[in-house]
């Protein structure tokens, strides 16, 4: 009898025994209620898009540790260290949250952060680099979605052994900000029309910014600022999923690229 051969797993996917994923969100200091748009749900939500059953899934669960409201850095770090010891392939390091700027770097808050004492009592971004550095992992990965998060990507770009980033340019739990990290999850959901089989990097970063662009375009306010930006460093060779859009239209997908939404508008 002839055994059905296993579909092939795309290069771009991490690899999921060798990979793990370490996902932070704080509702702290960001003005969210306990709400399905607060860092800590919106967290919850991205862990479970990156962890979808069947061959697709970027992730096992087993391999993904989620932390809502961690008490102090050192449950942070703690976590992300223990995952570097064992990733070898993808290495995912993402925070939703507070950022606060220190001396030319950046503090993620936790609960137990003072605003007034960031560099002591925040997770450093430094510190969270430079275990993804030490880690054998091939393709290690961060993803903001914070205030001060541009000068922390620039910071990171082109530096030898820095992880590959990616960022919203503005907070999405501030006022008119938009919502990088719920439009992530949308994404990766209900994939991207028009785009490739994979969700890389880029895809997504072009796809999140269409979103944006498309949100302004229908709510049509002059009060409402132009879309933040999507900033990323590095990744191409990186997928966070297979697009379900792919081959096929579905009508929660995100348009693929901003000039999509602009040629709508100008038609």
């Amino acid at each position: 009898m002839t055994v059905p051969a296993l579909p092939t797993r795309h290069a771009l996917l991490p690899d999921r025994g060798r990979s793990r994923a370490v996902l932070v969100g704080c509702d702290a200091d960001t003005g969210s209620r306990p709400s399905l748009g607060g860092p800590e749900n919106l967290t919850a939500a991205l862990a479970t898009a990156l962890t979808p059953g069947g061959p697709g899934g970027a992730f096992r669960r087993g391999n993904t540790r989620v932390l809502r409201g961690p008490r102090r850095p050192a449950d942070v770090l703690d976590a992300l260290r223990r995952a570097a010891e064992e990733a070898s392939d993808v290495l995912l390091f993402s925070y939703a949250g507070s950022g606060f700027l220190h001396d030319g770097g950046l503090a993620l808050g936790v609960t137990e952060t003072d605003p007034l004492r960031p560099a002591d009592t925040g997770v450093d971004l430094d510190a969270v680099a430079e275990i993804m550095r030490a880690s054998r992992a091939a393709r290690p990965l961060i993803v903001l979605d914070c205030d001060h998060a541009a000068p922390a990507t620039a910071r990171f770009t082109g530096t030898a052994g820095a992880p590959a980033v990616m960022a919203a340019d503005s907070s999405s739990f501030r006022p008119m900000a938009d919502h990088f990290t719920e439009t992530l999850v949308e994404g990766l959901t209900h994939g991207v029309q028009d785009g490739p089989e994979v969700l890389d990097l880029a895809t997504l970063q072009n796809a999140v910014e269409a979103a944006y662009t498309l949100i302004r375009y229908h709510v049509e306010n002059e009060h409402i600022g132009g879309p933040a930006r999507v900033l990323r460093s590095g990744g191409r060779e990186l997928a966070l999923g297979v697009n379900p859009a792919f081959g096929r239209t579905l009508a929660r997908a995100l348009p693929p690229h901003p000039d999509v939404v602009d040629a709508q508008e100008a038609w």
